[in-house]
């Protein structure tokens, strides 16, 4: 963070993955896991032809080896560590930085968007305090926040 202060950037938008996968408790990193992989590939299906290239890279490489890292890994050898954003908003305030309201204009233009989309009906956006979770059917898949350092 010291390193990002030093840029002086004016704004910075923050998306991340909105489950925790950095439980402790192998059950808890399981059950997470499951939920937030159940959309993702419910998503998946829903939007992207089974015969898709692109699919069939993004199950076997990404999506396997994120899952098989946050259930099967411990310790150092586990590198997929998301957590959701009250975590990130407590390590953020930490450093300084204040959550700048997203505007009502890009939430607009985000829902705009989805009536673009053939299967928008089932993506969600829901206001969580000052930015945006978006998700699959109401399972949260990624957050969406802007900051400035003090």
């Amino acid at each position: 963070m010291r390193t990002i202060k030093r840029l002086k950037p004016s704004l910075m938008v923050v998306t991340e993955v909105e489950a925790n996968h950095n439980s402790p408790s192998f059950v808890d990193r399981f059950m997470e896991a499951f939920l937030f992989y159940s959309a993702f590939f419910d998503c998946i299906e829903d939007c992207m032809d089974r015969n898709n290239q692109h699919r069939t890279i993004l199950e076997s490489t990404y999506l396997s080896e994120g899952i098989l890292n946050i259930v099967a890994d411990d310790g150092q050898e586990r590198f997929t560590r998301s957590v959701k954003l009250d975590v990130w908003r407590a390590f953020f305030m930490r450093f300084g930085m204040i959550e700048i309201e997203l505007s009502e204009s890009s939430r607009y233009q985000a829902s705009l968007t989805l009536k673009q989309f053939a299967h928008g009906n089932s993506c969600t956006l829901e206001s969580n305090g000052k930015g945006l979770t978006v998700g699959w059917k109401g399972t949260p898949i990624n957050s969406l926040t802007a900051w400035k350092f003090s």
